[in-house]
């Protein structure tokens, strides 16, 4: 039928307009068919480049060079980069090619458009148009499909090819409590673990800026000016030169790993955003990445917090009301010369933000129950808190803790039990949200004379001061604000020191009551080992458990003559003696830093020399051939290589190094980059030890489980305010909220306002005056014009507030259309500038790229209103592209 109906449409063009017209609806039809092909090929060449990987006709145009290769000649290495190289170039000189030809078919469908609608009648150019319209977009429908499984047969031959040095899913480490179907290049890069580093794909996402900020904060500990500016210029030149190269090379073109982890990250950002009603969160326990529903984990959250003996709802957010009383006690401390003036500032809270509590999820539980906790950090206790908890730790000392697991270690394999006794382990529930106000209060009174010698504050303003603290434990969930009304909140720096006292209080009472053998008894934290008579397991739990109402203890004992506690396994001998052994709990997911992790490379080894080091000081019973089994089988479990672990474990053990600087200062890690930079510095003669931060790992794929904190009450940020009338902006930065410091705009705008109200003009000298509060008041005297104060951007943070300055500098350096004057960046070195200006290029060009990339359209140049219509709404004509 189509074929008739296309005869029938041609021959009827004959009949009223000639051959020559026919052949000129041929000539179209024709071109129109080759660029959809072409601009098939387009696409599938740019997914080829992005990838990495080389179609498969180009890699046979060198197949000569393959046969040499194959050959394992000297020169096997030299000829592989060579012929990587061509390659290369042909796809970039291919992909020209396509795009110019693309360009050509586009202007020769314009002129042949032309010239059918000189000489056809509209309904028969605009039948014909729009059949061609659907000829093109069925046409380059299937090509797509055809260059896409093409795309994926080479795509899984790279993997096999490279399978060696891509990582491995290690499917114990998620846990998906989801039916969501996860990708598994999302499974892979979530089982790799939180901190897992991610690479760089580009200049703009790479942290230069502060980079630069931490030097400068790092190279200002120089004394001798002179050496510090060559310092400086070696770490510019070092900084310049890898900007260029990065940007010659290319964005990780040729390395397979980084590839794979590019696209990982693409597939996983897409699935989770795909997916808002997932949220994906680390489980308390066996380092494991659980996947769960967002609204499970809210109603199990709202379960949580709606314990009416544990947690009040409050109306208001009380960090102003606690952020003063903290203040006013700090304050009374320093007018009573209990603290000097250092201390004062440290204690006093400026910028406090309400605790956001989470919930991790308990992954060896049924049911998935959470257990909470409340990061302080930004409680306006948090320093007041911390200042009192090294009181209480320097005061405070036990004869039954043990300080780790090596501690413990050396312990029990001193160790001969009696015949009739066995290895029990005693375990506090919820030991935390269960130490009571007045409990902590009474044990502080029954240790003060140890105390005192450790502050010169009297008792009672002490009590209040802890007596606060415990009471200021609040956080917000969703919006709603809570107040813990018992016990202390797990994430106070106060509380792990506080839960010590009451449990070594609590253990002193137990052992006089059950007649137990202190020799036989160590605690770490909430945990208790005992050796116990076996006829006295439940009277020693029964008299544990009625010491205080709100401590409730459960036990284990030994199976088999094996115990484990912390991560060790106690091994009773049949002469009663004792072995241990290294013990990993069955929940458990073996993850530490993965061998492909981008973290520098003595991290990683570090990493692998302590796991070493653990496994044969703690395991006692296994010979050293039997250990190295086991730290073989681990190590490789993480994609660590045969080679470098065995090298690792034949080299001698290491001795703990005593010169190590007592300073340290971190920067973050650029992959070919900070390792040059940490040697300069250190070569530079500075007595500070560099270490390295990933600013950019999995953790930031996925949002996290906290209430985020809102924009306004963000402090120490770098944030921009876009002119409402002009393309202009400003930059500015703040150690105080946002919020304070937006206030302080809108005063200087409200007072420019009031004053043009009571008749000023411009040129005033009232007027004139307000330009010097800022650059921002100095654009909208001299222009007119006026910012959008209530709608500021955040373009940087920091946590280190000595680096604000200079990243306010290099933002200002690298941004356009800024109103900000140039006395600005005045105290940032003038050697940045040329680094700087090519950041700012380089950024421009890929903005630039990514703008005409998202634009681009796979158009054809049609004119005719009709094809302003969807072709996909309609039904197509029985007219088809002329065979």
């Amino acid at each position: 039928m189509a074929t008739n109906a296309r005869t029938s449409f041609y021959t009827e063009v004959r009949e009223q307009y000639g051959q020559p017209t026919v052949q000129l609806l041929k000539l179209y039809a024709n071109s129109n068919t080759k660029l959809g092909n072409m601009q098939s090929r387009k696409e599938f060449l740019l997914k080829c480049r992005r990838a990495g990987i080389i179609p498969s006709h180009i890699v046979h145009s060198v197949r000569c060079a393959q046969e040499l290769i194959a050959s394992r000649s000297p020169y096997t290495r030299k000829l592989s980069s060579s012929v990587c190289r061509f390659q290369k170039s042909l796809l970039n000189i291919e992909i020209q090619d396509t795009f110019h030809r693309v360009r050509l078919l586009n202007q020769d469908l314009e002129k042949l458009r032309e010239q059918i609608v000189h000489q056809t009648r509209s309904d028969t150019y605009t039948r014909f148009f729009l059949t061609q319209e659907f000829a093109y977009h069925d046409n380059l429908r299937r090509k797509s499909q055809q260059t896409a499984r093409k795309y994926n047969r080479l795509m899984n031959h790279s993997v096999e090819a490279n399978q060696s040095s891509l990582p491995t899913e290690n499917c114990s480490a998620i846990l998906n409590a989801t039916n969501k179907i996860v990708p598994p290049e999302t499974s892979i890069l979530l089982s790799l673990g939180p901190k897992f580093a991610l690479p760089y794909s580009h200049i703009k996402q790479m942290p230069l800026f502060h980079l630069i900020a931490d030097v400068e904060n790092i190279l200002s500990a120089h004394t001798d000016i002179e050496l510090r500016e060559q310092t400086r210029c070696r770490i510019i030149n070092r900084t310049q030169n890898f900007v260029n190269r990065h940007s010659t090379l290319g964005d990780n073109r040729g390395n397979p790993l980084a590839q794979f982890c590019q696209a990982a990250t693409v597939v996983t950002t897409k699935f989770i955003k795909a997916n808002p009603d997932i949220l994906i969160t680390e489980a308390d326990k066996g380092n494991r990445t659980v996947i769960m529903s967002l609204a499970d984990y809210d109603n199990k959250m709202q379960q949580l917090i709606g314990d009416t003996n544990t947690y009040q709802q409050i109306n208001h957010d009380p960090t102003g009301r606690y952020e003063r009383k903290n203040n006013s006690i700090v304050q009374r401390l320093y007018a009573l010369q209990l603290i000097d003036a250092r201390t004062k500032h440290t204690l006093t809270s400026y910028n406090a933000v309400c605790p956001r509590i989470y919930g991790q999820p308990k992954a060896h539980k049924a049911n998935l129950p959470l257990r909470p906790v409340v990061p302080n950090t930004t409680s306006p206790t948090y320093q007041l808190s911390k200042y009192l908890a090294d009181i209480l730790q320097k005061s405070f000392t036990s004869e039954f803790n043990t300080v780790d697991s090596k501690t413990f270690c050396t312990y029990v394999n001193q160790l001969t039990i009696p015949t009739d006794h066995v290895l029990v382990s005693f375990d506090a529930v919820s030991l935390f949200t269960n130490v009571t106000k007045e409990v902590v209060i009474h044990d502080i009174i029954m240790m003060w004379d140890q105390i005192r010698d450790n502050t010169t504050i009297n008792l009672d303003l002490f009590l209040e001061i802890v007596d606060f603290c415990i009471g200021a434990s609040f956080f917000s969930f969703r919006q709603k604000y809570y107040l813990q009304t018992s016990g202390t909140a797990m994430g106070s720096p106060l509380s792990p020191i506080l839960a010590d006292i009451v449990m070594e209080n609590l253990l002193s009472k137990a052992i006089g009551r059950a007649n137990l053998s202190p020799q036989f008894i160590r605690k770490y934290v909430d945990d208790l080992f005992l050796v116990l008579h076996k006829d006295q397991i439940d009277a020693v739990l029964a008299i544990f458990n009625s010491l205080n109402p709100k401590i409730v203890f459960t036990a284990e004992v030994e199976v088999n003559n094996q115990l484990p506690f912390l991560d060790l396994l106690v091994i009773r001998q049949e002469d009663n003696s004792i072995k241990t052994d290294w013990y990993a709990k069955p929940i458990s997911s073996g993850r530490m830093l993965n061998y492909f992790s981008f973290h520098p490379t003595d991290q990683k080894l570090a990493v692998v020399n302590n796991f070493i080091d653990r496994v044969r000081s703690l395991s006692t019973i296994r010979t050293r051939e039997q250990q190295d089994q086991l730290i073989h089988q681990h190590l490789r479990n993480n994609d660590y290589p045969h080679t470098l672990i065995n090298r690792l474990l034949r080299q001698p053990r290491r001795i703990e190094n005593t010169d190590r600087p007592t300073v340290y200062r971190s920067i973050p890690y650029i992959d070919g980059l900070t390792p040059s930079i940490k040697k300069i510095i250190t070569n530079s003669g500075l007595q500070l030890g560099i270490s390295h931060s990933n600013r950019n790992t999995v953790r930031n794929l996925y949002k996290s489980a906290k209430d985020p904190i809102p924009v306004l009450n963000k402090n120490n940020v770098i944030y921009r305010i876009d002119c409402r009338d002009c393309p202009s902006a400003y930059i500015g930065m703040t150690t105080n909220k946002l919020r304070t410091r937006m206030y302080g705009h809108q005063t200087h705008i409200n007072t420019l306002e009031n004053k043009l109200a009571e008749g000023y003009q411009y040129t005033d000298p009232e007027i004139q005056l307000l330009q010097e509060k800022s650059a921002l008041m100095n654009h909208c005297i001299n222009h007119q014009h006026r910012f959008n104060i209530q709608q500021p951007s955040l373009v940087d943070s920091t946590y280190k507030r000595q680096a604000l300055q200079v990243l306010e500098m290099c933002h200002i350096a690298t941004t356009s259309n800024t109103v900000n004057h140039r006395t600005d960046t005045d105290n940032l070195s003038c050697a940045y500038a040329n680094l700087l200006s090519t950041i700012k290029t380089q950024r421009g060009a890929r903005n630039a790229s990514s703008t005409t990339n998202q634009n681009r359209q796979n158009t054809r140049i049609l004119t005719t209103p009709l094809t302003q219509t969807n072709p996909t709404n309609q039904t197509a004509p029985t007219i088809n592209t002329p065979q």
